[in-house]
C-alpha cells in the first residue's frame, strides 16, 4: 500500500509542476506577437529560463532608476553642503556637472550593455539549433 501511496503522491506532484510551467509558458507568451501561429512548444527548461531571464530584466528596471535618482540625490546634497562651507567657483561647478554626466552615461551604457548581451546570447543560441524558432539558450544536451 505504501509504495503505491507514494506514486501517487509524485504524480500529484509532478501535475502542480507541470501545470505551474504551462501557466508560466502562456504568461511569457502574452507579451509575444504569435502572427496567428500556434505558440511552439518549448521544454520546461527553455520556460524556466525564460521566466528567470524576465524577472531579471524587471529587477534591473527598477534598480537603474532608483539608483541614478539616488546618485542625482546624493550628488546635490554634496554640492549644498560644499557650497554652504566654501563658495564654489564656476570652473569646479562645471567640473562637477562634468563628472554627474559621466557618471550617468555610464550607468546607461552598463544597463543597455547587458541587455546586448543578452540579445547576442539569444541570436547565438538560434544560429546554433535552427530546429528551435525561439530564442531560447543553447545547451549541448
Amino acid at each position: 500500500m505504501a509504495p503505491l501511496r507514494k506514486l501517487m503522491v509524485e504524480k500529484v506532484r509532478r501535475d502542480r509542476i507541470n501545470h505551474s510551467i504551462e501557466q508560466l509558458r502562456a504568461l511569457l507568451n502574452q507579451g509575444e506577437p504569435s502572427g496567428g501561429q500556434p505558440p511552439s512548444k518549448l521544454e520546461k527548461a527553455d520556460i524556466l529560463e525564460m521566466a528567470v531571464s524576465f524577472l531579471r530584466h524587471r529587477a534591473m528596471a527598477c534598480i537603474a532608476p532608483s539608483y541614478s535618482q539616488g546618485f542625482s540625490q546624493c550628488l546635490q546634497e554634496t554640492l549644498r553642503h560644499l557650497s554652504l562651507h566654501a563658495p564654489l567657483q564656476p570652473a569646479e561647478r562645471e567640473e562637477i556637472k562634468r563628472f554627474y554626466v559621466l557618471q550617468r552615461a555610464s550607468l546607461l551604457r552598463h544597463m543597455s550593455g547587458e541587455q546586448g548581451r543578452r540579445t547576442v546570447s539569444r541570436k547565438r543560441s538560434s544560429s546554433r539549433s535552427s530546429s528551435r524558432s525561439h530564442g531560447s539558450l543553447w545547451r549541448p544536451w
